[in-house]
């Protein structure tokens, strides 16, 4: 299983918890490899690996690393066997490329059920994410999005975010670009200010002058360069005014700002703390925020970290989250993800491994 410091930091762990967690994945490793359908691999082999994921809160209010249980993975690969002749001898490898299957422990990201993040939170770090779509199951386990999931708790796996949260996050990347806006001004302001300063417009044309008595047309020279001084300075005039580009995104990206201040400002409380939903096909921003629950608007939540029990062992395996489904079982790609094909590895064994594994085992090894 492999580790790094920022991972064992982050989840504010030591060694003989990693090596607990270690034996955890070990032990779903042997539930794995009894699996009928890749338990005796025949054109292709299986390597299977673990690791200890990193945590990174990006909301306030979200619990410490060191208050959740460990996290991270086991990954399993079946990959094909080739044979082919080098200089009269048989040669064998598995080395090639293959469609991963990947049981995350202990893991709530939202990453896992591979949705799209809201255009409009820009690069703002949150936790929150539209809930994923529930599918058809499959091997008898629950489906949501890009994922597949066994739990022992029937505890939800993430809870409403309240609507003045989600506003929020809009509220901060719309600063965000106010900002960066904001800065762009302030360097172009100081530029003018350095180009109509008295002292430094006569050091430069005492300097041009200099290199210019050195030139067989000094007078056309310094002409020139007096030009290009007016030249700088009106574009620098233009770009922070309120047709150029920095003057007139700072004026758009500070009336969006109050746009969504204001509306947070004049919401009930109530209808602040309602759950929020999104419409991503509604052309303004209050068409695509909503409170509250109706057709077509898809709700908005965050991990649910109350789902964990604080009274077992942090190295406890608790839900496993089997991800990148789609690929092995809904469209076919370049790693052998079609139904259809003959190939035993890659996602025709990921497939085998869902639909034979023993799930009652893995329940009763969970927490």
């Amino acid at each position: 299983m492999s580790t790094t410091g920022d991972s064992r930091q982050s989840r504010a762990t030591t060694p003989a918890l990693v090596k607990a967690f270690e034996a955890e994945l070990v032990a779903l490793n042997t539930i794995l490899r009894r699996a009928p359908g890749v338990a005796t691999p025949a054109g292709f082999s299986v390597e299977t690996w673990g690791h200890l994921s990193s945590y990174h809160a990006a909301a306030p209010t979200q619990p410490a690393g060191s208050a959740l249980p460990l996290a991270g993975g086991l990954s399993f690969g079946a990959f094909p066997i080739f044979e082919y002749e080098r200089a009269g001898k048989m040669i064998r490898e598995d080395t090639g490329e293959t469609a991963l299957m990947a049981f995350e422990v202990n893991e709530l990201e939202s990453s896992l059920y591979g949705g799209s993040k809201i255009t409009d939170w820009g690069s703002v770090n949150t936790e929150a994410f539209l809930q994923p779509v529930t599918g058809t199951p499959i091997a008898g386990l629950p489906r949501y999005g890009d994922a597949l999931v066994i739990a022992k708790n029937t505890a939800p796996l993430w809870v409403p975010l309240p609507f003045a949260a989600a506003l929020d996050l809009v509220a901060t990347a719309r600063r965000e670009v106010m900002e960066s806006y904001q800065e762009s001004a302030a360097a172009v302001t100081k530029r003018l200010a350095g180009l109509r300063d008295p002292a430094k417009r006569a050091e430069r044309l005492a300097s041009a002058k200099e290199a210019a008595g050195k030139m067989p047309n000094g007078d056309a020279f310094v002409a020139q360069m007096q030009q290009a001084w007016k030249i700088e300075e009106d574009q620098a005039v233009l770009e922070i005014g309120p047709t150029g580009g920095t003057g007139k995104g700072l004026a758009e990206s500070t009336r969006a700002l109050n746009d969504v201040t204001s509306w947070l400002a004049e919401t009930s409380p109530t209808d602040r703390a309602a759950p929020a939903c999104f419409v991503a096909a509604a052309p303004s921003i209050r068409g695509r925020f909503r409170h509250g629950t109706e057709a077509g608007c898809v709700p908005i939540v965050k991990p649910n970290y109350k789902f964990f029990n604080t009274a077992v062992a942090r190295s406890a395996a608790q839900v496993v989250v089997i991800t990148q489904i789609a690929r092995c079982f809904d469209t076919a790609n370049k790693y052998n993800a079609d139904a259809n094909s003959t190939s035993p590895a890659g996602c025709s064994a990921n497939r085998k491994l869902v639909q034979t594994m023993d799930v009652e085992a893995i329940k009763a090894w969970l927490k």
